[in-house]
Parts: structure tokens; sequence; C-alpha cells
């Protein structure tokens, strides 16, 4: 009883250290491998192994599908790269199991003091998460050397040998009672490390120890199931294909064992008799497999899984923020750091919505994109408004306020540009394509160049808001000037098309007048950016 005891104190220490080192890691890095996510996942191959690394990092594989499967429900990731995560992931987390089932003990001591050291001394939060990381990863070694020294002391009872006799000899029941307590501490690392380490020390035969691997790869499934079942059509599709994934991988697994159990594969005889191996080989070679065949599973899961996850997930999910970190509220430097970031980022939304507006005015499939744009740029502005509430210690007199007042300023703007192009623009190219209105080549060609030159002047209101120079806030209200007189040019040229009693013109003619009165509006508000800047250069 007291060996069950000790067995259940180490699993419990086991499964708090590797909560430990992934909770540090995602503290510190989550927001980076989020955008790296976005940026590394253009090929098969490379999303793989960012899966692999992202795994081995957050000690778990279930975190990385799960975030895969959130950025498919929102539309930032297509399915096959969130596929290549997730096999990659797979890989990542066995290759990270393997080495800790060396015997790293000795290293248990130095990496609790040393983490305990950084994590009480550092005033920098990304070192006290390394001390978080240092002490997790000493705890989980620690408790490894625990479940060995337990695991040896129950070996010499019948207890065990009666336990491992009847899992020998039933192997569904040895899969199912493994995936079932893999659900239950949701961690197949944990699962797999003490099978590990118990075949090594004799407690259990190569053989049981192969299938109670397999029953751990299918468990470790479960987890992200029953956690991520709640995202939308699209990402439950992740979720269904690590299923897939790791069902294939215990299907090459059954092959290996019968192989093995028939004779023909003799694994002692190649000194291969640790089940950390088998439980790598399975998954490397899955690996291979699925990404080999990535375009065909992807397209099995789409048309026997969820037929319908495009038009389920049609109603769009806005993005949220990414760079605002509640723990720097205190802080104003760093929050004001994270708000700039994110005032940025939506900027980049209102520029594609910007960009693509003369497309839709051409082709109407481009008008639920933009309002889907708009939809993230409405959700994250609420968001940066809320944070900037929040900020602490902002004196009114300090250079930290008017950072404070010129991101509000900037983002709100940004806010009103989307909100112009949203209720009156793509009202304007839904009216047009409604009733087959056309414009002039003249006047088409008149709004593609004020949408060029329009976008010119976003640029560089972007970078005047970055840099605070009062030479480029000059720039910007200069700008102002020339494009109203180039408004005022296209405006003649209309009326004069009107005159002429051009059909197109005379068609088109108020929703030309309309854009143009539009275009005018999202001028002034992006020229805005430059006043306030240029007025404390004055001053001072």
């Amino acid at each position: 009883m007291n060996e069950l005891i000790q067995l259940a104190g180490a699993i419990t220490l086991l499964l708090w250290g590797i909560r430990m080192v992934r909770t540090g890691f995602e503290r510190a890095y989550k927001s980076r491998l989020e955008h790296a996510i976005r940026v590394m996942t253009k090929r098969r191959i490379q999303a793989a192994a960012l899966g692999a690394i992202a795994a081995a990092a957050f000690q778990s594989g279930t975190a990385v599908v799960l975030l895969a499967a959130g950025f498919v429900a929102t539309g930032a990731l297509g399915l096959l790269p969130a596929l290549s995560l997730a096999v990659g992931a797979e890989v990542g987390s066995s290759l990270m199991a393997m080495l800790l089932s060396l015997d790293l003990s000795l290293l248990s001591p130095v990496l609790l003091f040393f983490g305990y050291i950084t994590f009480q001394r550092s005033n920098k939060r990304k070192h006290r998460y390394w001390g978080r990381i240092l002490m997790g990863l000493g705890l989980l070694l620690l408790s490894l050397s625990l479940v060995a020294d337990t695991t040896a002391t129950m070996r010499s009872g019948e207890g065990m040998a009666f336990l491992t006799n009847i899992l020998a000899h039933d192997l569904l029941l040895t899969l199912f009672i493994l995936a079932l307590f893999t659900w239950l501490v949701h961690s197949s690392l944990a699962v797999i490390l003490m099978v590990s380490h118990l075949a090594i020390d004799g407690s259990l035969p190569l053989d049981t120890a192969m299938i109670m691997v397999l029953g751990a790869n299918i468990g470790g499934a479960l987890p992200a199931l029953s956690s991520g079942w709640g995202v939308s059509a699209k990402g439950r599709l992740v979720i269904i294909g690590n299923l897939l994934i790791r069902s294939l991988a215990v299907m090459i697994g059954f092959v290996i064992y019968f192989f093995y159990k028939s004779g023909w594969l003799p694994l002692e005889a190649w000194n291969l008799t640790s089940p950390m191996l088998f439980h790598v080989a399975i998954n490397v070679f899955n690996a291979v497999l699925f990404l080999s065949c990535l375009r065909f599973w992807a397209r099995v899961l789409k048309k026997y899984i969820s037929p319908n996850a495009s038009q389920a997930s049609s109603e769009h999910k806005p993005l949220s923020s990414v760079y605002l970190s509640q723990d720097d509220i205190n802080h104003p430097v760093r929050a004001m750091a994270n708000v700039t970031n994110e005032t940025l980022r939506v900027a980049d939304l209102a520029y594609q919505m910007l960009e693509n507006t003369p497309r839709m005015f051409r082709n109407r499939k481009h008008i639920n994109r933009i309002k889907d744009l708009d939809d993230d740029i409405d959700h994250i502005h609420r968001e940066v408004t809320y944070y900037l509430s929040a900020i602490k210690n902002i004196k009114t007199a300090s250079e930290d306020h008017m950072k404070w007042q010129d991101a509000f300023n900037f983002v709100t703007n940004i806010e009103h540009v989307g909100d112009i192009i949203e209720a009156s623009l793509i009202p304007l190219a839904r009216k047009k394509h409604k009733n087959g209105i056309k414009f002039s080549a003249q006047g088409e060609g008149e709004l593609r160049e004020l949408f060029i030159e329009l976008l010119e002047i976003f640029r560089l209101a972007q970078a005047v808001y970055v840099s605070k120079s009062p030479e480029l806030a000059a720039e910007l209200i200069d700008a102002k000037q020339a494009y109203r007189d180039k408004l005022a040019i296209y405006r003649e040229e209309h009326t004069g098309r009107i005159r002429q009693q051009e059909i197109e013109s005379l068609s088109s003619t108020q929703i030309h007048m309309d854009i143009l009165r539009d275009l005018q509006r999202i001028c002034s508000l992006l020229i805005s950016t430059g006043y306030p800047i240029l007025k404390r250069h004055q001053v001072s």
C-alpha cells in the first residue's frame, strides 16, 4: 500500500513538472510561436518542423494541436499546414520523451537550484519564466527517479507480477486502460516516460510495454478532442485529423508488434528492446507516410468527416489581440510598446481593406472578405481601448501620456476608416453590381489612381505614428492639399463627361461622386495623425 501511495505521489510530481515547463514556455514564447505559425507554415516540412519544436518546448502535442485548430477556425491558417503542425507535434513530443528517458537524475538538483535562484532573484519576466522552466525540468527528472525507485520496490511483491500477467494476456484491456489513463492525466508524455522506466527496470516485458505505448498514443488524442470540440467545424477537422494521425501510428505499431511476436522482427537480436525507440519509430514512420499523402487525407477529412465545414464556418469569428499582455498593465513603457504593436496590426487590417476596395467594385467576391476585416478591426479596436484605459501610472505631463493619446487617436481614426469602407463603400459596390452599372474607362482610371495615392498616404501616416518625426508629419499634412486638389480636378473631369452625356458616366454618377466623398473623408482621418506631432514640435 505504501508503494502505491509513493507511486501516486511520484506520478503527480511528474505531471506538475511537465505543467511547469509548459506554462513557462507558453508565457515566454506563445505570442512568438503564434507569429511563427502565421509566417512559417507555407511548406509542409517547415510546418512539421515548427510543430515538432513547439511540442518539444511545451512538453505537449495537445497544446500545438489546439493552437492550430484555433487558427484554422478563424481562417488564419489552412488545413494542410495545420495538419503538418499536428504531425510534427507528435514527432517532437516523442523525441522529447526519448531525451527525458535517459538517466539525467544528476541534473535534477542542479536544475532545481538554478531554477529557484533565477525565479527568485530576477526582475525580468522572461528570466522568471526560465526559472519556472528549469524548476519544472528538475521536478520532472526527480519524479522519474522516484518512479524508478518505487517500482523497483514493488517488483519484489506479487502484486506487480499479477498485474503484468493480466495485462500481458489481454491486449485490448491493456490498450483501453492506458488510453483511459492517458486521457485522465492529459499527458501522453508522462505516461510513456513511466512505461519506459518500468520496462527499463524490468517490471514490464517488451511486448506489454509496446501495447501500453500504443494505448498512450491513442489516449493522447482524447484531451484535444474533448477540449477543442467547441471550435468551428473547420477547426474540428484539425482535432479529428490529429486523432487520425495517432490512429495510423497505432496501426503501424500493431504491425511491428505482430511481426515481433511472430519472430519475423527479432528486436532483441538488434538490441532494440526499448519501448521509447518503438514510440519514436512509429511516429517518425507515420509522419513520413502522412506528410507524403497530406492532400489525400485533407480531402478525406473534408469529404467524409465534415462535408459542410465551409458552410458552417461562413460566420466569421473576429480576430483577437496578440500583443496586449495583461502582465504589463502596471508598466507604462512596456504596455505602450504592446499598444503600438497592436495598433499597427489594426492598421495592417485597414490597409488590406482599402487595398481590396477597388477590387470589390470589379468583383463582388471581395465584399465578404472586406466585411470580415472590418469585424476584425472593430474587435481588436475595442480590446485596445479597454487595454489603454487599464494602463496604470501614466502621468498627465509625461511622454508616456503623449504616446497614450497618439495611440488612442490613431487606432480610433483607423477604426473610422474601416467603418467608412464597411458602411458606405460596400453598399455602393453592392448597388453597382445589383444594377449592372459600369464606370467609364476614364472614370475607372481616375478612381484607381486616387486609391493608389491614398494607400501612399496611409503608409506615410503609419510612418508618422511610429517615428513621431515632425518632418514626416509636415510631409503628411502637405499631402492632404495635394490630394484634395486632385479630387477637385477629377470631379471637374467627371462633370465634363456628364455634360457630354456619356452614358456610363450618367448611370454611375451617384456612385462615382459618393466614392470621391468617402475617399476625402478617409484622407482627412489619415492626415490627422500628423497634427499633434507637428504641434508639439512647434511648441517645443
